[in-house]
């Protein structure tokens, strides 16, 4: 047990023993420490983890990873009775900001007292000095509603330890000589927008002992070498009844500190170690320290204001409106976990936990080319350029395809010639490789930092590139991405040929053409018969497209998966559903969607994890009960939840879009309709509303999508309906698809009585 729980910190070449769990494990964990079961990162995307504030479901979170925890609780004087959200017996709900957006709030009861906090984290625009480095802020606002009669007295308490969701020694802990604040170090960590009626700071984690007993350290300054300080700050209230009160706080980020960047170890063989020691000098940005009266006239709404401003621009670029309104939620909740993913232009697959591995990345990078974000989707694909070989330290296969596929992908989003200019001799290169390593002989050499490959690598840089290699050995999943990113290569091509005139481009498009059909006929002869055993179940149709959707050998194959439950690797039903959704099988859709909706785990936060052991990344250097080897949100697995949803909604079939094909049925005659607005696809961006009616619906397409084979509009079996264009009668399949021309603006349907 000692062996596992025990954790080693490497600090100037010295093994310092730290463990998390001794610290506050599982079995020891008391009333009051994080249960370290549900957690999200929230702040700005594309900054250093460090900067990212880690938030439990029970509402308590850290302004900053390493840096402490912040807590709330609710004395009753009456009762003589603590009530905090971590303890046993009491029920806390959590969600996020309307919306969907990464600003999360846990509610809970004390009593006859409902108590809601909300806490958010944003660049501090308000009373901006000149900084070359902006500071960050974490905010949070605590809500008491009394619903007795009479008065009620009690006394929150906003308390600081140095266990947290992601916590770090605090040897120094001071009450602020106006009893308004408490310091760690000297510098600002908990603000309040208000006086408090007591503030206490101790050398030990004995604060909350003490508020159990309604009381609060005695000392106004406290000093710990062993960095066990903690304090509070104590509000001692009258409220009446249906009266809300609000209390406000304001937590610096690593104010005065420095956010290390990653040192991952380039050894581990699975998952590679973070070897940066946080709060170091060396190895990131220093964080201004702006002073406690630079808080101290922060305002605490308008801070959300920002926040709900900067969420409104980052995950509400596309704009759902549905019968099932988490549907709505998950897709911006997600949007904005994979933005927080992104670190100084590095998708990783998770905050702390992960380095970039190429196989999550290019779905965490999909997802942002969906969700209307070209711009961070075009950071990722540069590091894949520049780190060809991602994850693990023994080179995969499916690595080079990937890089084409994400590569092609962006281009039929974002359709920028300059950036197609840019990248063209990268994607001729990683051509080159694969046809390298699949059709010579080997050993073949690569090497992860650059595309050179083969002989023209110095004995010294190379690393040998196994055939299948994949999570061990799945050739039908990385060939499959060979086929994928030759193919995008070859539009890829084209596109150079017809925007750029490239004259060169145009044998380029050939002789790809030549290779990818070599390839797929090799794929064909040893996987066709079996296209759905193992990793070819998560990757033939999507996101490969190996085979037609509509007929065929894939299509028969797959057609007939439905609805899947959540298993452990959260991501390979979820594929392997997509898999069946876009054969046409509906309830792989809307049904596994609706299997996934329901886990615990994307309640409120749409925030799953790995589903089995991850990387531990950073997480052995902070005081915390989480789990290290638990990754959440994971990049992957969270990938293919949005992307099912969006392709639920609408997809691309070569030259068409495929519409509403995995939403439930019912949605069809619900009263609230469908909206979807501003949904980037391969052709521009596509808006559409679905309105029913006593007799039928009223489908109005709008945006600038206009697919050369124009929409299908995919209607349940079980709607019996006609359908016209203006004054032109829409043939409809035998399996309910009505095709749509391009040019139509509004679809006129007549259900069957």
């Amino acid at each position: 047990m000692f062996s596992r729980m025990m954790k080693t910190l490497w600090m100037g070449g010295l093994a310092v023993a730290i463990s998390a769990q001794l610290l506050a494990g599982e079995a020891n964990r008391g009333p009051l420490d994080p249960k370290g079961q549900i957690h999200i990162p929230i702040g700005i995307a594309n900054t250093l983890d460090a900067l990212k504030t880690f938030v439990e479901a029970e509402g308590n979170f850290s302004p900053g990873c390493a840096s402490y925890g912040i807590y709330f609780w609710v004395y009753d004087p009456e009762t003589r009775k603590l009530t905090a959200p971590t303890m046993d017996g009491v029920t806390c709900e959590h969600g996020l900001a309307e919306g969907g957006y990464l600003i999360p709030w846990s509610a809970w009861q004390a009593g006859q007292v409902s108590v809601k906090t909300e806490v958010c984290e944003v660049i501090c625009k308000q009373n901006q000095q000149e900084q070359s480095t902006p500071p960050l802020v974490a905010t949070a606002r605590m809500h008491l509603l009394y619903s007795g009669e009479g008065t009620k007295k009690l006394s929150v308490y906003a308390a600081l330890r140095s266990l947290g969701p992601s916590g770090w020694p605090v040897k120094k802990l001071d009450v602020s000589p106006d009893g308004d604040a408490l310091l760690v170090d000297n510098q600002p960590a908990l603000i309040a927008s208000s006086k408090p009626s007591a503030a206490g700071v101790g050398p030990t984690d004995t604060v909350g002992d003490l508020a159990i007993g309604g009381k609060l350290p005695a000392e106004k300054n406290a000093v710990s070498e062993a960095g066990n300080c903690s304090g509070a700050l104590r509000f001692d209230l009258t409220l009446a009844p249906k009266a809300p009160v609000t209390l406000n706080f304001i937590c610096p980020v690593l104010p005065g500190r420095t956010a290390v960047r990653h040192k991952w170890d380039g050894k581990s063989k699975w998952a590679q170690l973070d070897e940066a020691v946080p709060n170091t000098k060396d190895g990131g940005i220093p964080q201004p320290a702006m002073g406690l009266e630079y808080y101290r006239n922060l305002k605490a709404d308008a801070l959300f204001d920002d926040a709900r401003d900067y969420w409104r621009d980052l995950a509400g670029r596309v704009k759902l409106k549905l019968p099932d309104k988490r549907w709505a939620e998950c897709f911006a909740a997600i949007t904005g976990h994979a933005a927080l993913c992104m670190n100084e232009g590095a998708p990783d697959v998770a905050v702390v936990n992960y380095n970039v591995f190429n196989r999550d990345g290019v779905y965490v990078a999909n997802i942002l080319q969906k969700s209307g974000h070209p711009e961070l989707a075009r950071q990722a694909i540069s590091y894949f350029i520049g780190y060809p070989f991602n994850g693990r330290v023994d080179p995969e296969a499916d690595n080079p395809g990937q890089i084409l596929w994400i590569m092609g992908q962006h281009w039929l989003f974002a359709r920028d010639t300059a950036w197609l200019k840019e990248v063209y001799s990268s994607a001729k290169q990683i051509v080159k490789m694969i046809e390298y390593y699949r059709t010579t002989p080997e050993p073949h050499w690569v090497n992860s930092k650059r595309l050179t490959f083969g002989e023209a690598l110095p004995p010294e840089h190379r690393q040998q590139l196994k055939p299948g290699a994949c999570d061990g050995f799945n050739p039908n999943y990385t060939e499959a991405f060979d086929i994928a990113g030759v193919r995008a290569a070859v539009l890829l091509a084209e596109a150079m040929t017809e925007e750029a005139a490239e004259k060169d481009a145009a044998h380029d498009a050939q002789a790809w053409m030549k290779l990818a059909v070599e390839l797929f006929g090799k794929y064909e002869q040893r996987f066709g018969a079996q296209l759905g055993k193992g990793y070819g179940s998560y990757s033939v149709l999507w996101p490969c497209q190996l085979y037609p959707y509509s007929s065929g050998k894939a299509y028969e194959q797959f057609k007939g998966i439905g609805a899947q439950a959540p298993k452990s690797w959260r991501y390979f039903p979820l594929a392997t559903a997509h898999q069946g959704l876009l054969a046409g099988n509906r309830d792989a859709g809307y049904g596994t969607l609706e299997k996934h909706l329901q886990d615990p785990q994307m309640q409120g936060w749409y925030a799953f994890d790995e589903g089995g052991k991850s990387g531990s990344g950073g997480w052995q250097h902070v005081r915390t009960t989480w789990n290290g080897d638990v990754a959440m949100p994971h990049g992957w697995a969270i990938a293919e939840v949005h992307l099912l949803l969006r392709d639920s909604l609408l997809f691309e079939d070569g030259q068409r879009l495929v519409l509403l094909g995995g939403v439930p049925p019912d949605w069809f005659t619900r009263p609230e309709g469908i909206s979807i607005e501003n949904m980037p696809t391969h052709f521009g961006a596509m808006s559409l509303n679905y309105k029913p009616s006593d007799t039928g619906a009223t489908l109005t397409l709008s945006g600038k999508a206009a697919p050369t084979d124009g929409f299908t509009l995919r209607l349940p079996a079980s709607i019996k309906a006609t359908a016209k264009s203006g004054d032109t009668v829409l043939a409809r399949a035998e399996n309910g698809d009505i095709a749509i021309p391009a040019k139509s603006k509004e679809v006129v349907l007549e259900f069957a009585k």
